[in-house]
C-alpha cells in the first residue's frame, strides 16, 4: 500500500513540475530578475527618506557651499603638519605635564563609567521585563530614555552652572548619561536570557535575588563587558572633548586647546599622538578581555 502511495505522489509530483516548466515561478522587477519580496509600505518610506537625504547632501556639497579655494595655502599646511610632528622640540616638563593631563582625562572617563555601571547594573535588574515588575520596568525605562536624549555636554553644563566648574562636576554630568545608557543596554542584556532557566529556577523555590546573581548575570557576563568598554571608550573621547568646549581644567583637552590659541602646533602633535596611543591601546586590551570571556 505504501509503495502504491509513494508511487502516485512521484507520478502527481512530475505532472506538477512539467506543467510549470517554463513558467516563471517568481515574479521579476524591472531588470528581469526574481522579487525576493514584495515591497511593502515601510519599503517605500525609507526609500524616500534616503532619497531625500542623498539630494539634500548632494546640494549642500555642490551648490550651497561656497568654496574658497583661492585662499588655501598649501605651504602653511604643509608647515603646520612639520612642526606637529616634531614633538622632539618639546621639552621634558611640558610633556610630563601633559601625560598628568592625558591621565586625568581617562581617570575622568573611568570614574564616570564604573558610577554609571554600578547605577545601571542595579537599575537594568528592575528594567528588565522578564525578571521585573511590568510597571516599574517602563517607569525605569522611561527615565533613561528621559535622560538618555539629553547629550553629555548638556548636564555637565547644568552641573557646572550650578557647583561649578571643576574635574567633579565633569563626572557627575558624565555620569548621568552614563546611567542611562547602561539601564538600556544591561536591561536588554539580561532580557536575553533563557525564560526557560528563570522558570525552571523559580520552579525550585529560588527567590529573585538568587536568580539574578546565579543565573541572569552570569549568562551576560560577556555582553556586560563588552557595553562597558564600548561606554568606557566613549567617555574618553567626551572627557577629551569636554575640556575644550567646558574649560574643565587639567584634561588633555583643554591642554590642546591652548596650544591652539597660541599656535604652538607642537604640542598639539603631542597630545593628539598620546591621545591616538591611549585609545589603541584601550582598543586592544578591551578586545582581549571580551574574547577570553567568550572563549572561556
Amino acid at each position: 500500500m505504501s509503495e502504491y502511495t509513494n508511487s502516485n505522489y512521484s507520478k502527481g509530483r512530475f505532472s506538477q513540475l512539467k506543467e510549470n516548466k517554463g513558467k516563471n515561478l517568481f515574479e521579476r522587477n524591472f531588470f528581469n530578475r526574481p522579487k525576493l519580496k514584495n515591497i511593502e509600505d515601510i519599503d517605500i518610506i525609507v526609500q524616500v527618506i534616503f532619497t531625500i537625504f542623498i539630494a539634500i547632501t548632494i546640494y549642500t556639497l555642490f551648490i550651497r557651499v561656497e568654496y574658497k579655494w583661492e585662499v588655501v595655502d598649501l605651504e602653511f599646511a604643509k608647515n603646520i603638519l612639520y612642526e606637529m610632528v616634531r614633538i622632539d622640540l618639546i621639552d621634558s616638563a611640558k610633556r610630563i605635564e601633559m601625560v598628568k593631563a592625558l591621565v586625568n582625562t581617562m581617570a575622568l572617563g573611568f570614574l564616570s563609567t564604573i558610577t554609571g555601571f554600578v547605577g545601571g547594573l542595579i537599575m537594568a535588574i528592575f528594567a528588565a521585563r522578564n525578571i521585573s515588575n511590568k510597571i516599574v520596568s517602563s517607569i525605569i525605562r522611561g527615565f533613561s530614555s528621559v535622560v538618555r536624549a539629553i547629550p553629555t555636554i548638556i548636564w555637565v553644563l547644568i552641573f557646572v552652572s550650578g557647583y561649578g566648574l571643576s574635574a567633579t562636576t565633569a563626572v557627575v554630568g558624565m555620569f548621568f548619561h552614563s546611567l542611562a545608557f547602561f539601564i538600556r543596554s544591561l536591561s536588554e542584556a539580561f532580557e536575553e536570557v533563557d525564560s526557560d532557566t528563570i522558570e525552571a529556577l523559580e520552579a525550585t523555590g529560588a527567590r529573585k535575588l538568587q536568580i539574578v546573581t546565579g543565573a541572569v548575570i552570569p549568562s551576560s557576563v560577556s555582553r556586560l563587558i563588552s557595553w562597558f568598554a564600548l561606554r568606557f571608550e566613549q567617555n574618553f573621547a567626551t572627557a577629551v572633548i569636554i575640556g575644550p568646549a567646558v574649560g574643565v581644567p587639567g584634561t588633555i583637552g583643554t591642554m590642546i586647546n591652548n596650544a591652539s590659541r597660541m599656535a604652538n602646533y607642537n604640542e598639539i602633535g603631542l597630545g593628539v599622538l598620546l591621545i591616538f596611543i591611549t585609545a589603541f591601546v584601550m582598543e586592544f586590551i578591551l578586545n582581549q578581555l571580551r574574547q577570553r570571556n567568550l572563549i572561556n
